[in-house]
């Protein structure tokens, strides 16, 4: 278990870390592959498709020769799969942006306010 741990360890760190960095926002990243692909391919392929083929190109590479580097990478694929999974399908806030999280609650803020301005209006 202590393993599993240190190789998921690295992997947040790869895709969290200076990589995004390097290569900026994970699933902007990942939507300007799939664009290239899709027009290269003339086949559409998703930012999801994207991560999961960059997991296969990383698990055909095992067939030749097992390396730590490659399943780090898988692991760091399949997580960033999952955030752009979830980003897309707006299913969980915890993948949303902070900027994305502060215009949500702005939004809830004005509506609220919209709402308890027609209740005076009303009472009026």
């Amino acid at each position: 278990m202590r393993k599993t741990k240190e190789f998921l360890h690295k992997a947040i760190k790869a895709v969290a870390g200076p990589r995004e960095h390097t290569y900026g926002d994970k699933y902007t990243n990942h939507k300007n592959i799939s664009e290239l692909w899709s027009s290269y391919l003339n086949h559409y392929i998703s930012p999801h498709d994207v991560a999961i083929c960059m997991a296969l190109v990383k698990i055909a590479r095992l067939k030749h020769r097992h390396t730590e580097d490659c399943y780090v990478d898988i692991a760091g694929y399949a997580a960033i799969a999952a955030e752009i999974e979830s980003k897309e399908l707006k299913k969980d806030v915890s993948f949303l942006t902070e900027g994305e999280k502060k215009g949500i609650q702005t939004l809830r803020h004005v509506q609220k306010l919209n709402r308890e301005q027609k209740k005076k209006d009303v009472q009026t």
